[in-house]
């Protein structure tokens, strides 16, 4: 027998549909579930529209107590303490189903971003006016955007790879080029750009479909050729953890190019680091 709580669950429309449907409500176990403006699941809130105010709301609220709190103890504490604490207690929230916040609002990718830089300020006891651009490449830090980003590249990686879920390989193909003899047909490791003219310009942005093969093929391409040095073409089995380890160092490469491609460095510059790196 299963107890449903009343105050815990929750119905939402998806305003595409909400249009198309007449005022709806669930009935189930004796209890009717009338449509919300938001949702909760697995520690993310989802609004009706899919803005992800509600969840950026709530998220920075209980960083800033956290915040607060990891001040007060910061006289006691080291460096290294403190980025620990930080790191465990506010970046695992920052990161935390961050791949959901594609085409946020730049209003609430400020605020993530000002409690992203009051934990640097806290971890280098900067003062409050400082700017907080050095302190994030000091700790190794992408801000908020490119983390976004960064995690959702993470995620196209592993469908190229085939160590995604299903659901989510779908989603992508390979580039097909029709004309051979162009110089883009040589490049095998971009990705099919879907354009949905019917789809409005703010939903395009968050959707995975849509916007990850265009943040894939803007790449370099040294990082997307990268599964070249070690990793197989095929699909990678779950118990070979020796797969997995390359795997992992060509995401922290990743990682690397993106922090190289924040600072102020020339192209070519730029180019041959990554390519030393991905050797």
């Amino acid at each position: 027998m299963i107890k449903l709580k009343s105050s815990s669950l929750r119905l939402t429309v998806s305003p595409h549909h909400s249009r198309l449907l007449p005022p709806i409500c669930l009935s189930l176990g004796g209890k009717v579930i009338y449509p919300s403006d938001y949702v909760r699941n697995l520690g993310v809130i989802f609004d009706s529209q899919l803005p992800m105010s509600q969840h950026v709301k709530s998220l920075c609220t209980g960083l800033n107590l956290q915040l607060r709190n990891i001040s007060q103890l910061r006289r006691f504490l080291d460096f290294d303490s403190a980025h620990h604490i930080v790191r465990a207690l506010i970046l695992s929230k920052l990161d935390y189903g961050n791949g959901l916040l594609l085409g946020l609002t730049c209003s609430d990718c400020q605020r993530l971003q000002k409690i992203q830089n009051w934990a640097a300020r806290l971890i280098c006891q900067a003062p409050k006016h400082d700017h907080a651009t050095p302190l994030l490449h000091k700790l190794h830090w992408l801000s908020v955007d490119k983390r976004i980003t960064f995690k959702v590249l993470c995620f196209v990686y592993r469908c190229v790879h085939h160590t995604a879920p299903e659901y989510m390989s779908t989603c992508i193909s390979l580039s097909n080029p029709t004309r051979p003899g162009l110089r883009s047909a040589m490049d095998t490791t971009r990705l099919t750009e879907h354009n949905n003219t019917r789809i409005p310009k703010s939903v395009e942005k968050r959707s995975f479909q849509l916007s990850a093969p265009q943040l894939w093929n803007s790449i370099p391409a040294e990082i997307r050729a990268c599964n070249e040095n070690g990793v197989s073409n095929g699909a990678l089995s779950l118990r070979q953890r020796s797969e997995y380890r390359r795997l992992d160092e060509q995401l922290n490469a990743l990682w690397d190019a993106f922090i190289a491609g924040e600072k102020s460095t020339p192209c070519c510059q730029r180019r041959s680091t990554i390519k030393g790196r991905m050797t």
